[in-house]
């Protein structure tokens, strides 16, 4: 599965001042990460956030990835991320230990 996969079945907007992230419009919280995907050969992992009250459900794509952070009322915030800025992210996350200063982002901060 593909980032161009997703962003046809659904409604994504490009995230500011950002190269290569989006979030899936607002209109569809409930949806689930599983929802998403919509597919078993994705795998999906799951890790703690820094924020108690959410947990982050991380799935690796051919070209990036998905990153959703479910809130205690089940609700999803959900993140699709180019190759590079899904690497970022889940290193600022603290998920993995890879550096984003090994890649370019072309000059585009993250917020």
């Amino acid at each position: 599965m593909k980032i161009d996969d997703l962003l046809k079945r659904f409604q994504w907007e490009k995230i500011p001042n950002t190269n290569g992230r989006f979030t899936l419009r607002q209109q569809e919280p409930q949806l689930s990460v599983e929802a998403i995907l919509d597919s078993s050969e994705v795998e999906i992992k799951q890790y703690p956030s820094a924020h108690p009250q959410e947990l982050i459900h991380v799935a690796e794509l051919e070209d990036g990835g998905l990153i959703s952070y479910e809130q205690k009322d089940a609700t999803f915030i959900h993140t699709l991320n180019s190759q590079n800025m899904f690497k970022k992210k889940q290193w600022e996350l603290g998920i993995i230990s890879f550096s984003p200063r090994q890649i370019s982002d072309n000059n585009h901060q993250d917020p």
